[in-house]
């Protein structure tokens, strides 16, 4: 297994793990850490987070996230922060995603567009 992916399966594990030994923690939060880690924003810019949904749509989709694909995102921010876009969606070949660039958190997830309708986003990054 290439260990540039982050698995559903790995986020099931740790979900399920999370949910049995730290019930009085927020669900994730180590898993989220670990993510976490590895979306830091160079400079200032605060970290790229997922939210619990979107960690969700990640392991219900089989949606495998490798490096290139976090480089994406986070150029993806800077290029929505640029334009002063709130809520842009995400475009790329393999994932779309609905972020918040004043939280810079990915809210869903998916990996197809057909017959999806979208709302509330004011712009669009292609990338």
């Amino acid at each position: 297994m290439d260990n540039n992916i982050i698995s559903s399966k790995r986020i099931e594990a740790f979900l399920n793990t999370t949910k049995n030994q730290q019930k009085n923690k927020t669900e994730g939060n180590e898993f989220d850490k670990m993510l976490n880690s590895k979306l830091k924003v160079k400079g200032d810019k605060k970290e790229i987070t997922f939210s619990k949904h979107s960690m969700e749509r990640l392991q219900k989709r089989n949606i495998n996230l490798k490096e290139e694909d976090i480089d994406k995102l986070e150029s993806a921010f800077e290029k929505a922060e640029e334009k002063n876009i709130k809520t842009p969606l995400i475009v790329s070949d393999n994932l779309i995603c609905v972020a918040d660039t004043k939280t810079r958190t990915i809210i869903t997830v998916m990996d197809t567009m057909k017959d999806k309708v979208f709302t509330n986003v004011d712009g669009v990054v292609n990338i």
